[in-house]
């Protein structure tokens, strides 16, 4: 008979609430898990004995299903999540993986965001909001116990309901291209699903009077090729993104999800037809 391994999670519901803040533990390990609804931030800072150093994840998700996500390092606890509330807007949720200044070094932080960061970016279907993955020195001595955090905390995550591995395909029969149209502008454009590249197609408009955000990464940058002249501009040839988002911005300027911005001619948007249950 083969050894059956066992690991005990114990979750603890704030306020007996299965859907609001939740705190995780394992048995015999020091890290502790605290899922923080956005709504329930305020509530979540004044939680007694949290640890203060680790990592964390913010997610658009609904349901366990991971759209958006951005990966980061804390100091401050919970309280670091103040900054993320006030400046981004996609978050619904975040789930910190926090320990003891003893048990995680300031450099071992360094390397295990890193980690985290590359991660997400080479894994998955969703998007992420890390434009760049960090390259801090690795301390050979640290390194077998940091990957070993690392994937403690990818196990949590799954146990938990959110897969970061997870990759969606899309349907048979899928649209060729999609548009978004608003305030006038109109643009085209074909997802690939295979890499998650969106290609913006050419005759496409660009709405050069709505700035794009300073943290848009590649949007921006293509858009230095209309020489900042305000307006409208058309797209002389085809351009392609790494994410619906960053395409999205880069026709409509400000901030954009590409997932709801994109949409079929049967009206369907580039979620529904990609990331819908049914499929």
């Amino acid at each position: 008979m083969s050894v059956i391994r066992v690991k005990t999670l114990t979750i603890q519901l704030i306020d007996a609430q299965p859907d609001r803040i939740r705190i995780c533990r394992i048995d015999g390990e020091s890290l502790v898990t605290v899922v923080v609804p956005r709504e329930d931030l305020t509530e979540a800072k004044s939680l007694p004995n949290i640890p203060q150093r680790g990592i964390y994840y913010l997610l658009d998700e609904d349901h366990g299903n991971v759209s958006r996500i951005y990966a980061g390092q804390t100091t401050q606890g919970i309280a670091r999540l103040d900054a993320h509330k006030a400046k981004k807007g996609f978050w619904n949720k975040a789930i910190m993986f926090l320990d003891d200044d003893q048990n995680i070094s300031r450099d071992a932080l360094d390397v295990l965001e890193a980690r985290a960061i590359d991660y997400v970016r080479t894994h998955g279907s969703y998007e992420t909001d890390n434009s760049a993955t960090p390259k801090p020195y690795v301390d050979p001595y640290k390194e077998e116990a940091v990957e070993r955090l690392h994937e403690r905390i990818l196990f949590r995550m799954a146990a938990l309901g959110y897969d970061l591995d997870r990759v969606d395909q899309g349907p048979a029969g899928a649209p060729a291209i999609f548009h978004t149209k608003k305030n006038g502008i109109r643009g085209a454009g074909r997802y690939d699903k295979a890499t998650g590249h969106f290609t913006v197609l050419a005759g496409s408009k660009v709405n050069l009077s709505t700035p794009v955000l300073k943290n848009a990464g590649v949007a921006a940058a293509r858009r230095e090729i209309f020489d900042d002249s305000g307006g409208i501009a058309e797209l002389a040839e085809d351009l392609e993104f790494p994410t619906p988002s960053a395409a999205a911005v880069f026709v409509l300027g400000g901030s954009q999800n590409g997932w709801t911005e994109w949409v079929s001619d049967d009206g369907e948007t580039l979620n529904q037809v990609y990331r819908s249950e049914e499929n």
